[in-house]
């Protein structure tokens, strides 16, 4: 069985709840639950949000524990259930367990230099970043939170700054391999040992750039129209559609595991500058569906008010993890990784990275039930800003929103 074909069966698991089950006791939130004989994510979903199809939010609150970019659970493992939308906490007793304390972090070293990292972002990309969004989105967070812990242990040694050029087909080229920021986010790795399969834009990606450690995970789903037919049970049956994804966005997901759907030009590809562009073609008819990463998607569906027109499609495309890259060319490159990636580490270790993830979560899910619109993005127009107070060392012009 290959691994496309193993994924996609322990998702489905994980997503069709089993009907014939005897009814389950109440579940609620707060604590971590220990998977019994015969559960699923969606089962559980169900019992504690009330919604089988908020599996997802356990899905991403436990990266750490199901591992391998996939949501394989097996009776006995404890999985983290966050509350979402005014759920009330604890969970029956009988099945829980404490969380493990986190093992002591240690001290990230560094080299004796000053150096100020420059990382670079844009908005439009909810609920991940975005200057309207608390703390600049999930990601900023994350990785602001990591590298202030490596600069407190640095003794000031290296510092950092996030800027926000708003287009996103302008970060990778030019304005990293340029190296006139030194590290963006948050970016997908193609499958590189499958390079000759890859589109041009990912085999971009392998030879330029080397890519941090996993930060976080996300699913690529699609989203259609309420009355569409489209079921997506195979990947045959896109054959010939017209699927919509923003300029600057990765395409690899639409062409891995055999699909070749943009490479054999087996769809049509529609490719304009921002998601709302997406669901306006979706809903004129133009596209037949939206092909965007889960929650991003979601929040351009509540933004736009149209939650009762647009349905998501369960099954995934695939389970994507994002990273912060860096030129191969830079002087520093793997200098800068190692910062990174051991300040990360360090953010995990001490528990913080897990707040930060679910109190971005819980804003998220709890704006899918709310029936105010969700908060608008920061305007599009030209703008390389940093957001620790300074002026960012380098400029660029930016023409339009991701």
């Amino acid at each position: 069985m290959g691994r496309a074909t193993k994924l996609f069966s322990i998702l489905v698991t994980a997503l069709l709840p089993l009907l014939a089950a005897a009814p389950a006791p109440a579940q609620t939130c707060g604590a971590d639950y220990v998977i019994q004989e015969g559960d699923s994510l969606a089962k559980i979903a169900g019992r504690v949000y009330g919604k089988t199809s908020q599996w997802t939010v356990i899905f991403y609150a436990n990266q750490d524990r199901l591992g391998g970019g996939t949501s394989l659970i097996v009776p006995g493992l404890a999985v983290r259930i966050p509350c979402i939308g005014g759920a009330e906490p604890a969970l029956p007793a009988a099945a829980t367990t404490e969380a493990a304390a986190p093992s002591a972090p240690t001290k990230i070293e560094t080299a004796s230099i000053t150096k100020k990292i420059q990382f670079l972002t844009a908005d439009d990309y909810a609920p991940f970043t975005g200057r309207a969004l608390p703390n600049g989105g999930m990601h900023p967070d994350i990785i602001s939170s990591a590298m202030e812990l490596l600069k407190t242990e640095s003794g000031g040694k290296v510092d950092f700054a996030i800027n926000w050029v708003n287009d996103w087909s302008a970060h990778l080229n030019p304005l990293l391999v340029t190296r006139a920021f030194d590290m963006g986010f948050p970016w997908y790795q193609p499958d590189c040992q499958d390079f000759a399969n890859l589109d041009s834009d990912a085999k971009f990606r392998c030879q330029k750039f080397f890519f941090s450690d996993p930060v976080y995970e996300e699913l690529s789903l699609l989203f259609v129209k309420k009355e569409s037919t489209i079921t997506f049970e195979t990947d045959q049956e896109l054959l010939g559609k017209s699927i919509c994804r923003p300029a600057g966005y990765f395409t690899f997901d639409l062409d891995q595991n055999g699909r070749n759907w943009v490479k054999d030009k087996k769809i049509t590809l529609l490719q304009p500058q921002a998601i709302e562009e997406c669901f306006r073609l979706l809903m004129e008819g133009s596209a037949d569906a939206v092909a965007l990463t889960e929650l991003t998607g979601r929040a351009g569906v509540i933004k736009l008010d149209l939650s009762d027109k647009v349905r998501v499609i369960d099954r995934p495309l695939g389970v994507l993890a994002d990273h912060i890259i860096i030129a191969k060319t830079h002087p520093n490159a793997r200098v800068l990784l190692h910062y990174v990636n051991a300040a990360l580490a360090k953010l995990k270790s001490e528990g913080r990275f897990d707040e930060i993830v679910e109190k971005h979560l819980t804003l998220f899910w709890e704006s899918q039930t709310s029936d105010k619109p969700a908060a608008p993005t920061a305007s599009t127009e030209p703008s390389a800003e940093a957001t620790d107070g300074s002026d960012a060392t380098a400029t660029a012009t930016a023409t339009t929103s991701q």
